[in-house]
């Protein structure tokens, strides 16, 4: 479990677009969470915030799967990331 907890990235930073106007980033709010599935060159994995918490999915529909199973890793993800957070306000 400690491997996975460890596994957070800062790899969602912005919505970025090609001159055409074309989104490469999409961004969907999970409801009534705090998560968000970003899908970018057709792969798609869960976010809170600028953490990544989930693996590298096919599709939302597995993203959001994985994102509503409520388990000690996410727990433990969601604490973790509340910490650096809070760690970051103070430093700043």
């Amino acid at each position: 479990m400690e491997a996975k907890v460890k596994e957070l990235h800062t790899n969602v930073n912005g919505t970025d677009k090609v001159n055409s106007g074309e989104e490469l980033v999409k961004r969907k709010d999970i409801k009534e969470t705090p998560f968000q599935v970003i899908t970018t060159e057709g792969v798609s994995f869960g976010a809170m915030g600028e953490y990544r918490v989930t693996e590298k999915c096919e599709t939302v529909k597995e993203v959001e799967k994985e994102l509503k199973k409520i388990t000690w890793n996410r727990i433990i993800q969601v604490m973790m990331i509340l910490e650096e957070v809070k760690n970051k306000q103070i430093i700043k």
